[in-house]
């Protein structure tokens, strides 16, 4: 037998052994032509197409066994034989999706291994990192963290070094994907990214002006929304900071209560993974700080804010030496070592920053050689540069506090680019908060006052924001001297309050931070100028100037640049007498008159004259202006409690617009004043109910963006909830009807009674529509929440029932509307319920006076059903509990050979035992309005 014929012999053999039907068989086919197929030189895989393609069939084996096999050998096939690579690739596109994580974490093993030894290859062949990159929202956080580590060594490894190589360029993606890792909602994620940007992207080892050179050129380099999580990883670490020193504070005390030590113990723990095992170690942490001097002395000069970043890291060094071996089994090490790597500041200190800004100040007078040292245009390296200052002026101020870096800034003010003097002002603002710059370096500060007061007067809208603020936060101790500043800057402005004068909208802004600052200062003088120029001269007159919009006057809509002149002066007119009125804070008289003046806008639809003059788009921006100058009024207690129920409805139709821009910016700015500040900062739980309406939204993108928002709103309620009841006590509790979100429901109800498309209770279509915007809110609130009570919603609901319309009381019409909304919302919760369960709830219910009034009658129960036939809900067939609250249907059906009466149970309000103990049933409650 020749050796051609020998060869086809083996070769037939092997392939019949790869097809066996016993697996170690197959596994031991495997493993020998895998080291035959990928040695190098070998051209096996050439000469014996059929069994290659035998091997290639193996990667899809029914065992997990061989697969790995086959994958694990993926690395060698790919390094030594080019022609193979493209079946390799192929193979691996099928692996990479497999049922086992064992070879789905393979085959980012194989391909980050690949790519370490030989860039050249997967550079080919984007397909292979392709894959890793998909693996990196792989749903085992073992395989994630191999691929993003795997994506972090590569990025270190080829683009990080002087010089780049031109195959590597194209995946600069990864540094985007390292840092779109923070938006998981693992703790792991979070602190494996943090860990990566200090060792890979930005590495802590390089000397400052090389360490700043990689930061900048990595956050001009970064999307919209890496950037937006690099400042998020910043801000956290500065929260898990602040946390530990608060900790640490108890230990300079000579008792400490153990509720109080418990909940900083619990505040620390929940910046780590597993809180609750991890809040063991933290406690034994305490009471080693407490018990070694030196231990403490090291965690209190690496959380020092005027630490460098050597200091920093040598104290890492010397507190892990401290802390036992570092083994696996030792769970304390690794855990404090975690919490190191969060409180630890390695990226930036007075020396980096020094070099930051002297680069970036280059880049704003368009120095040719920082281009080229950057490798980046000197305007993207400016913009974003100033951007990346003021991140870290808000999470590391005390390094800016040195006059060279201050001296550095200030000198940027008189740049000729516009856009730069807001970024530097926001920056010194930050600063400021810190340390006020008047105090610590006057003399710095006697240039930056006049500068700051031609800003205000003769400068661009952003320049006399930041200028007015920058003032008042750097020179709010010495009261004298800022009086006597702003006093100076309120005389200029008056002379340019005309819309002749082409510095009236900047002098607008200006005033109203002013005011927002120091309300009391200038009462008089501000009530005048309110009244006469803003009201009088600028928001009561008719509109005259012609816009710059290239559309016609019907367009609803158009960008801010392409308003009038006066347009934009009323917008800033608006915003100005909101900024008054949270300055004044308990001015009851001037808020009423104001609500009174915005509620006008959106009830003309931003035409207050009604002259009929106006384009549809300059209205549209009015009234947009109006609403969401009311929001931010009713944010402040006081002021922001004295809006009408009939101005809430009036307000809540913006979020149905016919303009879909201003839909979407009013949810915005609804979200954006529910997120701010809870509870005490942010809008009331009312304006809630706003985001029923929203159930009618036809674009699809506007109505998810909406939802999203709302969501975020009630998690956010939730975990606020969580954190107070854990400390306990009776003023926790008592918070709860303001912050609780089931309370939305309360709010919806009266929003969509007055709902303008919703005009007959027998109205089957509209009846639905209203159902559809009740349940987008219902939907979040009861299904996937351990703490849903259907007795709460039932009692609730059984309350406002009992009520009238508090708008209109006496319209019968009114009133049925509003009944017909609680009926649909009890059929809701009827038939979206699955557990009916008795529970009990921190709340009782309240009804909101200001919407809901008491009937006349004190023993009123509401039993009848206001919906037609087809829209009422019958008891759920799986209960065998009767509920209370609905009416008997009865209905003759044969039970064997007899005739029985069984009832049925439809949506509509019975009356109903009342206790307390329980959520399955209602409670009597007093009427208070949650807000």
């Amino acid at each position: 037998m020749g050796r051609e014929e020998k060869s086809l012999s083996i070769s037939q053999k092997l392939e019949f052994k790869l097809k066996s039907s016993d697996e170690e068989e197959r596994y031991g086919s495997v493993s020998l032509l895998a080291r035959m197929f990928s040695e190098k030189d070998s051209s096996l895989a050439i000469n014996h197409k059929q069994l290659w393609l035998a091997f290639l069939g193996r990667f899809n084996d029914i065992s997990t066994k061989i697969r790995t096999k086959c994958v694990q050998y993926s690395m060698h096939f790919l390094i030594n034989h080019p022609l193979l690579r493209g079946d390799i690739t192929e193979t691996l596109k099928l692996r990479q999706h497999d049922a086992e994580e064992t070879v789905r974490y393979e085959v980012v093993m194989a391909i980050v291994t690949t790519a370490k030894r030989d860039f050249g290859i997967v550079a080919e062949s984007e397909d292979l990192l392709d894959f890793v990159k998909e693996r990196t929202l792989d749903k085992r956080f073992k395989i994630r963290k191999e691929a993003m580590c795997g994506l972090a060594m590569i990025y270190k490894k080829h683009m990080n070094n002087g010089n780049v190589r031109p195959d590597a360029r194209h995946v600069t993606w990864i540094r985007d994907k390292i840092l779109h890792g923070y938006y998981m909602t693992s703790m792991d994620d979070r602190l494996l990214v943090e860990r990566l940007v200090n060792t890979c992207l930005v590495p802590y080892q390089l000397p400052p002006e090389e360490r700043m050179c990689k930061l900048l050129q990595m956050f001009a380099s970064i999307d919209e929304n890496a950037a937006k999580a690099f400042i998020e990883l910043q801000k956290n670490q500065v929260a898990v900071r602040r946390s530990v020193s608060d900790l640490l504070e108890l230990l300079s005390r000579n008792s400490v209560e153990e509720t109080e030590l418990a909940a900083k113990l619990s505040v620390v723990a929940r910046f780590l993974p597993d809180p609750l095992k991890v809040q063991e170690y933290i406690r034994r942490l305490y009471e080693h700080l407490a018990g070694d001097a030196e231990l403490l002395g090291l965690f209190e000069a690496m959380l020092r804010p005027t630490a460098a970043c050597r200091e920093s890291v040598d104290a890492v060094t010397q507190i892990l030496k401290k802390l036992g071996q570092p083994v696996m089994t030792n769970l304390y090490y690794n855990s404090i070592k975690m919490l190191l790597e969060r409180i630890s500041n390695v990226l930036v200190d007075h020396a980096a920053l020094t070099c930051l800004t002297f680069i970036i100040k280059k880049a704003v007078m368009d120095d040719p050689e920082i281009s080229d040292f950057l490798s980046l245009p000197n305007d993207i390296a400016a913009e974003k540069g100033l951007r990346l200052l003021f991140v870290l002026s808000f999470v590391l101020p005390a390094h800016f506090m040195h006059s060279d870096i201050l001296q550095c800034l200030t000198s940027l003010l008189s740049s000729p680019n516009l856009a730069v003097a807001p970024m530097v002002l926001s920056t010194l603002t930050y600063v400021g908060k810190y340390k006020p710059i008047g105090e610590e370096f006057p003399a710095l500060a006697s240039e930056l006052v006049p500068q700051c007061q031609q800003f205000a007067v003769t400068g661009t809208v952003k320049q006399a924001k930041h200028a007015v603020r920058c003032l008042y936060v750097n020179f709010a101790q010495q009261d004298a001297q800022l009086t006597q500043i702003f006093s100076r800057i309120i005389e200029n402005i008056r002379e340019h309050l005309t819309l002749e004068s082409p510095h009236f909208r900047t002098c607008v802004v200006a005033l109203g931070h002013i005011v927002f600052n120091i309300p009391d200062k200038f009462l008089v003088h501000v009530k005048n100028i309110v009244s006469r120029k803003i009201v009088k001269e600028l928001l009561m007159r008719n509109q005259q100037t012609p816009s710059h919009s290239a559309g016609g006057a019907e367009d609803e809509w158009a960008e801010e640049e392409l308003l009038c002149e006066e347009s934009l002066v009323k917008i800033e007119g608006l915003k100005m007498m909101a900024r008054w009125l949270l300055g004044l804070k308990d001015d009851i008289i001037s808020a009423q008159k104001t609500f009174r003046m915005l509620n006008a806008f959106i009830l003309h639809r931003g035409d207050l004259l009604q002259a009929g003059t106006m384009p549809h788009y300059e209205m549209a921006h009015l009234r947009l202006a109006a609403g969401a100058s009311m929001l931010k009024i009713c944010e402040q207690k006081g002021v922001g409690d004295q809006f009408t129920a009939e101005q809430f409805i009036n307000l809540s139709r913006l979020i149905n617009d016919s303009c879909q821009e201003v839909r979407q910016r009013f949810a915005g700015k609804l979200h954006k004043g529910l997120a701010r500040g809870i509870p005490l900062k942010c809008l009331p739980l009312d304006f809630m109910g706003f985001y029923a309406l929203a159930g009618q939204e036809k674009d699809k993108d506007l109505k998810s963006a909406i939802r999203h928002y709302m969501v975020a709103d009630i998690n956010k309620r939730r975990e606020y909830i969580k954190t107070i009841t854990m400390s306990g006590g009776e003023r926790a509790f008592s918070q709860l009807p303001h912050i609780m979100p089931d309370y939305m429901l309360v709010f919806a109800v009266p929003v969509l009674t007055h709902m303008p498309s919703f005009t007959s209770v027998e109205d089957v279509a509209q009846l639905t529509l209203v159902r559809q915007c009740l349940w987008f809110i219902l939907e979040p609130l009861i299904t996937k929440n351990d703490a849903y009570c259907f007795g709460f919603y039932k009692a609730l609901i059984e309350q406002m029932k009992n009520h009238k319309d508090a708008l209109k009381p006496e319209d019968e019409v009114t009133n049925q509307k509003m009944w017909a909304v609680c009926d649909l919302a009890m059929g809701l919760i009827l038939s979206k319920t699955v557990s009916f369960e008795m529970k009990e709830f921190p709340s009782e219910p309240r009804i909101p006076p200001m919407y809901f009034k008491k009937h006349e009658d004190p023993n009123f129960v509401n039993v009848a059903s206001y919906l037609p036939q087809e829209l009422q809900v019958t008891q759920p067939k799986k209960t065998t509990k009767t509920l209370t609250g609905v009416t008997k249907k009865v209905e003759t059906e044969s039970l064997g050979g007899g005739g029985k009466k069984r009832p049925q149970w439809s949506s509509s309000l019975a009356p109903n035992k009342r206790t307390k103990t329980s959520c399955s049933s209602s409670s009597s409650t007093e009427d208070v309005r949650p807000s």
